[in-house]
Order: structure tokens, then sequence, then C-alpha cells
């Protein structure tokens, strides 16, 4: 917009101009082409000025109004929806585009809600119309058993569930091989703990990027307030007695705007192996600190470093790292219990997972072929929730999983487990055939090292990586807890049916009482050894076939 007409918008208002986000302690300017509404969170309006004075200033106090009610997120997703919305204005040109539509109406209908009917105090003239033509439609439900096991976006099926954690325990171990002084494996490190986490928890990454060092204490420490008369900072339950050594985690809740606001009302008690990573991945971030501190020409105690990691981000953005202090006040003046300084946003969270999996691990899915799998927070929630339907806790407990309430898991609780065992039935032969056909039997055994053998010192398979089997922590022992490993290549000269025998024999047992994960894993391991034999069979008889 021309400077002249900028100064015949702001003469003629002379409303209010200056508004809070939702996040507490950020204003802004109404007629300014930037809003800041949170730390390092912009909002960005100047496509605005080529439209109509009148336009701009009525879509700009809706959003400003919106904006007390949206979390970052959401209101930056509504208003790239509006930018679209801004070409059909015209309640005919929109009706005619509206009919045009699929998939996008949910988008542009939650955008006009949040424009025209989220705040009391302020509705869009302009969109209002376009609201009242789109209302009354029935889009559906946006969700339901349909989505949670869809191939793309759903839960994982059992295959690419097991390859996500084998890749994730592998990339762990390479990862904290390094001599952590530089950004390149710090981050590395960093990424992969977040997504360990991630698995142990089941929290988005909105709430990961708000955990400081001080919300990790040893079990038996309990969690205290550090804003005074503020007890939403203290965990309702909290664990308190460990016979072994293990880290209990405070988070705070994810969707009421503020950060570091209010803590979830249990803390979350860590296992062992995920708490020992926790303090390798502390002392690789000590390290790192003071080594990027010792560039700002002083030193810290140890007592000082000490308080100082306390009240830093558990997931720092790289400018910590960078940043140069003049003296150790300053540096401490950088930080605090409740400062957003250094933390890593959700969305570089995301796009650093994101990037991990699609361009480094390269994981196979049983389902999609030609692409990567990645490791994405919403599929993974749909994954235990299914996983703990399946299992028969009631919705309470499904519902703790995750923090969110029993009518948020409703849709799971009506998922059977025959879904999912279709998923893995369908796509466990393509699985074994990939195995047989990848590597040459005859290329592994030239390796004795690489050998899988029987109790009786009958080979029965081979490993593609023996580095990978040796801190396995399969239930099932070896060889017939290998059979659903993508590292296990099982010998087709080799007499498979006797793991069969011992599995299904296992399996009645504790299909009376034994806890439904155990029931399920037999189940997985029967499933692939039925395939296994069966592919050896089929594979024999065409060897045969040539021969005469």
């Amino acid at each position: 917009m021309p400077p002249l007409e900028i100064n015949d918008v702001k003469h003629p208002y002379e409303g209010k101009r200056t508004f809070r986000s939702k996040v507490e302690g950020y204003e802004f300017d109404l007629l300014a082409d930037e809003w800041v509404l949170g730390y390092k969170k912009p909002l960005y309006l100047e496509w605005m000025n080529t439209l109509d004075s009148d336009v701009i200033l009525d879509l700009r106090l809706a959003i400003a109004h919106a904006a007390k009610h949206y979390a970052y997120g959401s209101l930056i997703s509504h208003v790239s929806t509006l930018r679209t919305l801004c070409q059909y204005l015209e309640p005919a040109t929109f009706e005619a585009w509206w009919l045009t539509l699929t998939d996008y109406k949910k988008n542009a209908r939650d955008a006009l809600v949040a424009f025209c009917q989220r705040s009391h105090e302020y509705r869009s003239h302009i969109l209002t119309p376009l609201y009242e033509l789109a209302k009354e439609e029935s889009l559906g439900r946006n969700g339901g058993s349909k989505s949670i096991l869809d191939e793309t976006t759903g839960a994982y099926s059992e295959i690419e569930r097991d390859n996500l954690l084998e890749a994730l325990r592998i990339e762990t171990l390479n990862a904290l091989d390094s001599e952590f002084a530089t950004t390149k494996p710090f981050t590395r490190l960093r990424n992969i703990l977040a997504c360990q986490l991630m698995v142990a928890i089941v929290r988005r990454p909105s709430q990961l990027v708000q955990i400081k060092w001080c919300d990790v204490l040893r079990v038996g420490q309990a969690f205290t307030s550090h804003k005074e008369r503020n007890r939403d900072w203290v965990p309702l339950t909290q664990h308190h007695f460990s016979d072994v050594e293990q880290l209990h985690l405070r988070t705070f809740k994810g969707k009421d705007g503020g950060f570091r606001r209010n803590a979830e009302s249990r803390s979350h008690r860590l296992d062992t192996n995920l708490s020992e990573l926790f303090l390798q991945y502390y002392q690789a971030y000590e390290t790192y600190l003071c080594v990027s501190l010792s560039q700002s020409n002083f030193a810290l105690t140890k007592s000082d470093t000490e308080a100082l990691m306390q009240q830093l981000p558990l997931f720092p953005d790289q400018s910590l790292f960078s940043a140069r202090f003049e003296t150790r006040e300053s540096l401490f003046r950088s930080v605090s219990d409740t400062s957003e300084a250094f933390h890593l946003s959700s969305g570089r969270l995301t796009k650093s997972i994101a990037y991990l999996f699609n361009k480094k691990l390269h994981i196979k899915s049983d389902r999609i072929a030609h692409q990567p799998l990645a490791f994405k927070n919403n599929r993974w929630r749909h994954t235990q929730l299914t996983l703990a339907a399946w299992m028969g806790l009631s919705p309470a407990q499904v519902a703790a999983i995750t923090g969110v309430t029993v009518d948020a898991i409703e849709s799971y609780i009506d998922l059977k487990a025959p879904e999912r065992v279709k998923i893995d039935q369908a796509f466990a032969g393509n699985s074994v055939i990939l195995r047989f056909d990848s590597v040459s039997s005859k290329e592994l055994q030239q390796h004795p090292d690489f050998v899988v053998k029987s109790p009786f010192d009958e080979e029965m398979g081979h490993q593609l990586n023996p580095a990978n089997c040796a801190s396995c922590q399969s239930k099932g022992a070896a060889p017939m807890g290998c059979y659903p490993c993508d590292n296990f290549r099982p010998l087709e000269t080799a007499n498979h049916q006797p793991y069969l025998d011992k599995a299904e024999r296992k399996l009645a047992i504790n299909s009376q009482s034994g806890h439904p994960a155990t029931v399920k894993r037999l189940q997985t391991i029967i499933l692939y050894i039925r395939v296994t034999i069966a592919l050896c069979e089929e594979r024999k008889t065409q060897k045969v076939g040539a021969q005469i």
C-alpha cells in the first residue's frame, strides 16, 4: 500500500491500536505490518497492502481479536487460509469457489469461524456473509478409525513401529560415539534424544521444547514452583520411590497458549535406559556449552555451570552456543526459569526430526514403497493409543497416555484388534521376501560372526550387522525372536518348524494369563515364521523344478 493510503487508514481510525496476543507480555500495533505474538513468533501482514483500506482495517481487527484466543501456530494457519479467501470476498464468487472445494473446505470454514465467531468483541463484517454461506454444510468427521488406520497419516503398523524403534536405537548408539565440541554432533544427539523422549512420554513437540533442565530430577526429588504463589508449576502426582536409578520429568500443557504456564498433573518416570541416556546427554550438553562460553573470555565455576544448566532448555537452539556475553552477570540475566531465551521452536524441532528420518535414516515401510518412513508425533500418538485400547486399558488409562480427556480418545476405544492384525498379515510376506532377495546368503556365510545359531549349534540365519544385535532387547530369545527383525536373514535350508512349534506353545500358555503385549509379540513372531517357512518351501520347489 502506498504511504498516502496508509495515512488514509490511520487518521480516520480512532479506535484501539494496541492489542495483546495470547502469550502473556506481548503487544502489537494493529496497523503495523509485523506483529510479534511471542518469542520469535512474528506475523507478517504486508500482503494485505494491495487490498482496499476498509477491507484491510476490518481484517486486521478480526485477526487482532482472534490473536487473543488462538495459539501462534493455529493463528498462522488461519491467516494463511485468509490470504486465499481474500481472492473470493464477494459472496457470489465465494459460493462458486466453495462448490469446487473438497478437503480444503474444513480449513476455509475453520478460518471463517476464527475471524467471525471466536471473539465476542469483534466479528469481521467482510467475512461474515461468507461464513453464513458455509456454516450449514456438514463436512463430516475429519478423523475416526479411518484416519487412525490411514497408511500415511494414521497409526504405524507393527513392522513400521519395530523399524522405527530399531533405527532410533542404532542412531542413538552412533550419536553417542562422538566428540561434543562442535555443533553438528551435539545437534545430532539433541534431535535423537527428542525422538526418544517423544516415544517414551508421547508428548507433542510444542511441549517438549518448553522443558528446561530444572524439570528433570531423580525419582525421590520433588518438583517445586519457580513462580511465587503459583502452584500450577507443581504436578499433583509425582514419583517418590524407585529401587533403581531413575529420573522423572515435569512437562507443561501445550494448548493453553502460555509458555511453561501449567504443569501437567503427573510427572513422567523415565525407564533406566532413557535415564542413563539423559545423563549422557547432560554431560555432552555441558561439555559443548563450556567450550562455547570459553570464547567469551570468562570461565564459570562448577557451581555456576550447574546453576546455569538448570535454567537452560533441554533442547536448545544453536544460538545458545554462538552467543557472546561480556560478563558472567550478562549471561545469567539472559536466562531464567520462565524465559524462552534459547529454546528451540516447535516448528524447528519438527523440521529437524523430519530431516533426520527423510534424509539420514531411510527407514522402510511395509505399506508405502519408494519413500522413507518418517517419525511423526501424530502418527506415534495414534499408534500408542490404539495399542493401549487393544490391550484393554480403561478409557481413563488410555487418555492419560497423551494427557487428553476421555472424550478425545473415544474413536480409539472403538477400534478393535482385528484391524491392526489385518495390516500385519497383509504385509509381513513382502517384508520377508525382501530379506531373502536383498543380500546373498553365500556372502553372509563367509563371515562366521554374522551367524545366528540354535541352542543345538544349527545355523538358522545370518545378521546383516552384528553390532545392531549386540544391544538388542527383544523379548523373544534368539533365534525365535529374530524372525520379525529386519536385521535377520533366515537361512533357506534351515529347519524353522521347531521354532514355530515353540512359539505356538508359548502363545497357548500366555493367552490364558499373559500380558497382552507379550501375546501380541508372540503372534507377530508366529506370523513371520509361518511366512518364512512358506517361502523356503516355495523356493525349494522352484529349484527342484529347474533341475528336472
